[in-house]
């Protein structure tokens, strides 16, 4: 009897670690990757966007206290007249409207490992006028390495 019950969990034992062993881990590529998530609006001129990302080593985002704009957005609205979506232009920097947010790094137990999650961002004014109904926005996020992710473009967002 106790010989039956050893080779019972003998054999649990080889199973349990062939099947262990069967199990892939999980690989990204090191420069991250970012999909678009969704877009919450507020009362006022507030939303968040919301993208899901993925890097290979774990460098996303940066330590508490550090000021480095890891998070870049993009604004575009529809222009009602020619029905293209135009980028909002600065004409005190001479450039379309580009706004960088700091994004926090996770635990420093994930640096070096993969990673995936969601990253949420408070866009404060996130169109330049109520009338605008009808707007996009490009996005990309760098790691720590310097590393770009893939460039996005939301789905056109109708707010009201």
């Amino acid at each position: 009897m106790k010989t039956s019950f050893f080779k019972y969990l003998f054999f649990t034992g080889v199973i349990g670690v062939i099947l262990f062993a069967c199990v892939k881990k999980t690989t990204y590529p090191t420069t991250p990757e970012i999909e678009y998530q969704a877009f919450y609006p507020y009362v006022g001129d507030s939303a968040d966007i919301q993208v899901k990302f993925k890097d290979g080593d774990g460098d996303i985002g940066v330590s508490d206290g550090d000021s480095t704009r890891t998070f870049w957005v993009t604004y575009y609205y529809k222009d009602t007249v020619t029905n293209k979506f135009i980028g909002y232009y600065r004409p005190l920097f001479n450039d379309t409207l580009r706004t960088g947010y700091i994004i926090k790094k996770p635990s420093d137990s994930y640096k070096g490992k993969p990673i995936s999650g969601e990253v949420s961002v408070r866009l404060q004014q996130y169109r330049h006028s109520k009338k605008i109904k009808n707007i996009k926005y490009v996005i990309y996020l760098l790691d720590q390495a310097g590393n770009k992710s893939n460039v996005l473009t939301s789905p056109e967002i109708t707010v009201q």
